[in-house]
Formats: structure tokens, C-alpha cells, sequence
């Protein structure tokens, strides 16, 4: 066997090496090819190096745009200031703006479908309703341009479109009230009806309900939306649990940065505060209570209306109004009266107790006054006889009438037509 030998070379081939691949230098496949230095050749470079920009942001296939930065949004202190900004128009009085999102809640059967068929009568007419003025007149009746508002656009309609939104009421008994108010120029979305024609339901705790609300309203052009009611629209959703209303919550204040004005119907709890979290009470502008005042004798809906929140557009308290709607049996036509609620606050507070609520704290709460007021109000009409109980549980007197509660009535079909409770 032979010995193999390795070739060494000696020191002159090895300059001789160098300086012919100082001629003719290897291209360097990676950063680990070297020369007999150790040192690493650098990459050849065809063309110069382009500058550097931030890599625009790719979208995924099938999905929507990623947003874009927000350093052009960003406003200073003088760009605020010389901002224009538009006025929102009133739609009834004062309190009642564009793209405002709003609470009506009671007790059941106290008269809160009666009060929120109303409104949109008096929106969609730009028409008083009771004690509240009319509101803005449209541009083209007043002949005013809106500045935002391009010369040669189409003129605004005389009516303000209005959805209403059932969620709970019978049809009969909504075409009956929908007839003795006159809600000719109202359009409803009624889940009997919804059922009937595609056996499905409305239920907003869905995204996919939400979604379907949303292009109905955009591609109809409502501009007032209201949702009859909370409880019975969205199932599924705690409403003792903030997290759940998150979603809703979200929902709600993309309408209104659409400029889409919502009023919600809702329950009161058995405390007389609206049921429920109170995270849904941080972005609207304003909340209606309503308290029963309707008597044996009284027929009809007979309630006091009282701001819980005032609004956010007028800044002062609104004055309590008590309302009666009764409907004439023969002719279907409801009639609407409406004066200042004259009570005092002693009244209110005795009112509380007589329609159930039973803690101090509660009514404090309630009436925005100091729990040491209640006290003196509770040992006073526990003397005077106007509450039963003990300061601990307030409970009304046995004469104490209250018809808050119609059970017979809620059951009963063969007087639906003519019913006038909630």
C-alpha cells in the first residue's frame, strides 16, 4: 500500500495566490467565504443601495385594510380652535339632538311604549309633543343651506326618517296604537312580522344582528332609531355583567358617531333605578324616567316623565311634565295631555315608596339627594301615616293606591284593542 502524501505549499505559491485573487476576486457566496486572510470578502454590488422607507403595512388576503397611522389625525392646539364644526339640529326641543343616544325606562306598565310611539310622531313631523317644542325646521322649508352641505345637492326631505324597532309588543297592538297616534311617516322593523315572512328573529347581542341593523339603516337613510326594548331585543346578554354590554356599548356609539340618534326603551329594576350595569349610562345624553300617577279612576297611561340625567345639550334640569294618553273607543284616536307635574319633593319620595322601593339609600340615589334628607322625609311620613314600615324597610300604606301593574290586563286579548297601560 502506498503512503500518500499531502501537498504543502510553499511560501512564494502563496503569494502568488494572492496576488492573483487580488486580480480576480471569488465571489462570496455567504459571510463565512474567506480568502487565505480569514477576512471576509465583501458582496459585490451591482447597483447602489437604494434608500430606506418604512415598508408599507400589507394587507391580508380576505380580510379588511390594516388602519393607517394616526400621526395625521393628531390635532394641535390651533388646528381645534380654527376648526368649524356644525351645529347638531334639535328634533324636539332642546334636549333632543342629532346622533344623541337616550333612556326611557319604568316600571312595566306604566306607559313606556306609549311615550316612545309618540316621539317619533313628533321627530319625523318636527312637530311639538306636549310641554316639548317642535324642533329644528328642515333647511329647505326655512331656505338656510347647511355649510356642509354642496350647492347643487338634492333638498333635505320635510320629514326626519325614523325606525322603530319592536322587539316585544304584539302586532295588533302596535298597528292599533300606531293608528290612534298617526305614525304615518314611521316605519317599523316588528319581530312578529320579521318571524312571520322568514322565521328569524331580531336579537342585537348578535355582531350578525348588529351588522344587519346597521346597513338597514344606512341604506334606508334613517336618521332616528328607536329599540322597544333592552330586554326583549338583546338575549343572551347579563345585564348585570358590564362586559356583556361591552359589544352593545360599541354598537351604540358607532350609530352615533354616524350621526344616527337612539333612544332606548328599558325596565326599571325593583329598586326604581333603570335595570341593569351602569356602564350603559356613561356615553349617553340623557335619561327619562317614568312615574306611575295614574289613579283607580283614571283610564288610560297616566305618568310623570323626570330627567335622571339631564341633558347633556341643554345643561339644566328639565321640568317634570305629567302626561295622560287616553284613546277614544270608537274612533281609535289617541289623545295626548300634558301639564308641568306640580309635586314636591317629599311627594316624589313618598311616591318611591308606594311604588316599591323600599331602601333609603335607593330613593337617595334616585332623587340625588343626601341620605340625612331621606331620613327626615321617611320618620315624617311614618308619623304622618303616609308609609308603613320602619326607616330600615319603607313600605307603602294599604291605601296607597298604586296601578303600576296590570296583570289581568297584560293577559288579557279581548281587551288588547283598547288597552291604554304599557
Amino acid at each position: 500500500m502506498s503512503l500518500v502524501i499531502p501537498y504543502i505549499p510553499t511560501p512564494a505559491e502563496l503569494a502568488e495566490c494572492e496576488r492573483l485573487s487580488a486580480r480576480h476576486p471569488y465571489p462570496a457566496q455567504d459571510p463565512t467565504h474567506t480568502l487565505s486572510t480569514g477576512i471576509p470578502a465583501p458582496a459585490p454590488q451591482a447597483f447602489p443601495a437604494a434608500p430606506s422607507y418604512p415598508a408599507p403595512v400589507q394587507g391580508v388576503p380576505g380580510q379588511p385594510p390594516p388602519r393607517p397611522p394616526l400621526a395625521q389625525f393628531v390635532l394641535t392646539a390651533e388646528q381645534l380652535a380654527a376648526l368649524v364644526i356644525p351645529p347638531r339640529p334639535a328634533l324636539l326641543d332642546q334636549w333632543l339632538c342629532q346622533g344623541d343616544l337616550g333612556y326611557i325606562y319604568a316600571p312595566r306598565g306604566v306607559g313606556k311604549t306609549w311615550l316612545a310611539m309618540a316621539l317619533p310622531v313628533a321627530i319625523s313631523c318636527r312637530r311639538p309633543l306636549g310641554l316639548w317644542a317642535a324642533g329644528d325646521p328642515s333647511p329647505s322649508s326655512s331656505g338656510a343651506l347647511p355649510s356642509d352641505e354642496a350647492p347643487d345637492a338634492p333638498p333635505a326631505p320635510d320629514h326626519i326618517p325614523v325606525l322603530y324597532i319592536d322587539g316585544e309588543m304584539a302586532l295588533k297592538h302596535t298597528q292599533y296604537r300606531a293608528r290612534g297616534l298617526d305614525l304615518s311617516k314611521v316605519h317599523h322593523l316588528h319581530h312578529e312580522h320579521l318571524f312571520e315572512k322568514n322565521s328569524t328573529c331580531l336579537n342585537i347581542g348578535e355582531t350578525e344582528d348588529r351588522q344587519r341593523i346597521t346597513a338597514l339603516i344606512l341604506q334606508q337613510g334613517y336618521q332616528v332609531v328607536i329599540l322597544d326594548n333592552l330586554s326583549s331585543l338583546a338575549s343572551g346578554v347579563d345585564e348585570n355583567k358590564g362586559m356583556d354590554y361591552e359589544p352593545l356599548a360599541n354598537w351604540l356609539l358607532d350609530l352615533r358617531r354616524r350621526k344616527i340618534t337612539v333612544i332606548v326603551i328599558h325596565h326599571a329594576g325593583r329598586n326604581g333605578l333603570m335595570r341593569g350595569h351602569s356602564k350603559r349610562e356613561d356615553a349617553c345624553a340623557w335619561i327619562i324616567e317614568l312615574r306611575d300617577a295614574r289613579q283607580e279612576s283614571d283610564p288610560g297611561a297616566k305618568f310623570v316623565s323626570h330627567f335622571a340625567k339631564p341633558s347633556r345639550n341643554t345643561g339644566d334640569p328639565l321640568p317634570d311634565l305629567l302626561w295622560h294618553f287616553t284613546t277614544d273607543k270608537v274612533s281609535g284616536i289617541t289623545d295626548i295631555q300634558c301639564e308641568l307635574a306640580i309635586n314636591s319633593e317629599y311627594d316624589q319620595f313618598i311616591q318611591h315608596v308606594c311604588e316599591g322601593v323600599t331602601a333609603q339609600v335607593d330613593i337617595a340615589e334616585m332623587m340625588g339627594k343626601h341620605r340625612g334628607c331621606v331620613s327626615k322625609w321617611a320618620t315624617r311620613a311614618l308619623n304622618e301615616g303616609r308609609i308603613s314600615g320602619s326607616p330600615r324597610r319603607l313600605l307603602p300604606p294599604a291605601k296607597c293606591a298604586k296601578t303600576s301593574v296590570h296583570a289581568n290586563d297584560e293577559d288579557d286579548d279581548s281587551r288588547a284593542e283598547f288597552r291604554d297601560d304599557d
